[in-house]
């Protein structure tokens, strides 16, 4: 498991500095940022404690949909690959791929 996770972390730095993050609204980072753009308004209020309480929904509700999207997609790749071997493999480049749409070493220099 550890070493899974030093190659997926690898990988992903790897992708990002020969690849770069492209700058368009079809990136997932893009996406998440639309979401919580819309979600942001339903929780303004002018009660300091009221609209703290809501940024903290709005952080977990991002976070929830986020995380139920990841993990749809890992069982849903766990019941579609029979094979171990190839099932990790699979995975590594996938979270890799993943992973790296939220780094931007490049897109900061």
């Amino acid at each position: 498991m550890i070493l899974e996770s030093i190659i997926i972390i690898g990988l992903a730095i790897f992708l990002d500095l020969v690849f770069g993050d492209p700058r368009n609204k079809y990136h997932p980072t893009a996406w998440i940022g639309e979401f919580i753009s819309n979600l942001v308004p339903l929780f303004k209020n002018e009660n300091p404690h009221l609209e703290k309480f809501g940024g903290i929904l709005v952080v977990l509700i991002s976070t929830t949909v986020i995380a139920t999207l990841l993990l749809i997609l890992n069982l849903k790749l766990d019941s579609i690959i029979v094979n171990e071997f190839v099932s990790i493999i699979v995975i590594i480049l996938v979270s890799a791929i993943l992973l790296k749409t939220t780094i931007a070493i490049r897109g900061m220099e």
